[in-house]
């Protein structure tokens, strides 16, 4: 399947199922592994990486758990509109879609499970599911590394465990996130509360694009900081039970919000004021977008804008960033070209959804 195909449809991540909270949109897994003998990618030269390439790469399309459909993409072959589709869907890291030499990533057909190769580790295997299911996630993500380790010699300590790139992913390499929308903290000026609750707790809260990035539409990710002395399982219960506490401080937000005349009163002015520029702005940047369509999904939350539901909010989220934009515009957008064909955009996905 070429990008282009790729960019046309939702990905998985952002597929909601009825019956699940609209304030958790995705849940994922990352799993960090090395081979054995060879040094980590920022260490190696350009013939090392290579080999880790294409010796990683044979190793993941022969594995049951990708299947014989999975797409795989040489970052080195592909120009930088390219790379960027593949940051905004989730597939590879902004890291490593500026880097060159032996880089690439391979995923299954759903894109609900890959590999980055060459990242900050040789191996970096990733699952995702939408909502909340860390339990499907790392499952899927145990499988292929099991898999990957019958194929690949991974380095690995007696004491350690897997050996990294990062000292703080030693141990199992395990990275577990939940990505939640938190409009209503970020509303009360409380968002601090959430990095002090999460700290407490050895989690870290990170922005739409994982570490080093910020919010973007009120997203933010809970993810572990530790990885070493406790297994896979109890790393998801321990972010089960954060993320159950932050969406506790979010509940608590929400309901202040209206507990004056006043109060309730601003609230449904700014959420009808975020539904009205989605649907009559001429220019609309992506983090306008991002920051209406929060604000509309906290409206969703008081009974508001039944038409606005979770999957034509999560196509809005998606196909109005830059890359995927300039895809179906089939061009380099410059200027005010962008938002403009952003908001023409916005506004016929409002109208065909009866709005």
């Amino acid at each position: 399947m070429k990008l282009d195909e790729l960019a046309q449809r939702l990905t998985c991540w952002l597929e909601h199922a009825e019956g699940q909270d609209e304030a958790i949109l995705s849940s994922r897994v990352r799993l960090a592994r090395n081979l054995a003998d060879i040094q980590f990618p920022h260490r190696a030269d350009g013939l090392q990486r290579s080999r880790v390439y294409e010796n990683v790469l044979q190793a993941c399309r022969s594995t049951s758990s990708l299947g014989e459909d999975a797409l795989a993409w040489n970052l080195d072959e592909l120009p930088d509109l390219d790379r960027r589709l593949l940051v905004e869907r989730h597939l590879v890291s902004t890291g490593l879609a500026g880097e060159m030499g032996g880089r690439g990533v391979i995923v299954n057909a759903a894109e609900s499970l890959g590999v980055m190769l060459n990242e900050e580790d040789h191996v970096r295997i990733q699952s995702v599911t939408p909502g909340l299911d860390l339990d499907k996630a790392l499952e899927r993500a145990i499988a292929l590394d099991r898999e990957l380790e019958e194929k690949l010699a991974f380095a690995v300590h007696d004491d350690w465990g897997y050996l990294t790139a990062c000292p703080t992913n030693v141990g199992t390499g395990l990275r577990v996130s939940v990505l939640i929308h938190l409009p209503a903290l970020v509303l009360a000026g409380q968002v601090k509360k959430v990095h002090r609750a999460v700290g407490e707790l050895g989690m870290a809260v990170r922005g739409w694009y994982g570490e080093g990035s910020g919010a973007l539409g009120d997203f933010y990710q809970l993810s572990n900081q530790r990885t070493l002395g406790r297994t896979e399982e109890e790393s998801c219960g321990q972010l089960r039970k954060v993320t159950a506490r932050v969406l506790k401080l979010e509940s608590d937000a929400r309901e202040g919000l209206q507990k004056s005349e006043t109060r309730r009163r601003r609230l449904l002015d700014r959420v009808h004021r975020s539904w009205g520029i989605l649907r009559s702005a001429r220019l609309l940047t992506v983090e306008q977008v991002m920051a209406c369509t929060s604000d509309v999904r906290l409206g969703r939350s008081f009974g508001l804008f039944p038409r606005a539901t979770p999957a034509l909010l999560n196509r809005l989220a998606l196909f109005s960033q830059p890359a995927h934009l300039e895809k179906r515009e089939g061009r380099k957008l410059v200027d005010d070209e962008m938002s403009w064909a952003r908001a023409e955009w916005v506004r016929g996905e409002l109208a065909e959804a009866g709005d």
